[in-house]
């Protein structure tokens, strides 16, 4: 009965950290991919139109990936895990090897923490997160 016991929790652990990989990966992915869109788009204009819906539905998925990996900054696993979704879906814009400071400076951005779907908007703080974000990744 005991071992049952312990298999159960065993298994409910390994399922709880393999959920929790998936959601850091997949929120780490789609963060890869909103910086990718919104670095393309400030190259090719020099600013960040969040009067554009684009730009607009990534800065959300920006802020949205923010706040999850926020929530989840002492949890080494959930931060590995959303990392290895940033890089495979930055198209190459975030290198393995920068990774890690690029996640450093998305933790710093205080810009970001209060982006929603309600409140977002085309301020100067917003857009001024967005690009002080972007330029880390100058090439």
């Amino acid at each position: 009965m005991c071992f049952a016991t312990l298999a159960l929790t065993s298994c409910s652990t390994i399922q709880s950290a393999a959920s929790s990989d998936t959601v850091a990966s997949a929120t780490g992915k789609s963060c890869g991919t909103a910086v990718q869109s919104l670095y393309r788009s400030y190259k090719s204009t020099g600013t960040v139109d969040l009067t554009n819906t684009t730009n607009l539905n990534n800065a959300l998925a920006l802020a949205t990936a923010y706040t999850n990996l926020k929530n989840n900054k002492d949890n080494t696993e959930y931060r590995k895990a959303f990392t290895t979704g940033l890089v495979a879906s930055s198209a190459g814009l975030i290198t393995q090897a920068a990774a890690s400071g690029f996640v450093d400076k998305l933790l710093a951005s205080s810009g970001l923490s209060n982006i929603n779907t309600q409140n977002i908007t085309q301020t100067a703080s917003t857009v001024s997160a967005i690009i002080t974000l972007l330029n880390a990744l100058k090439q």
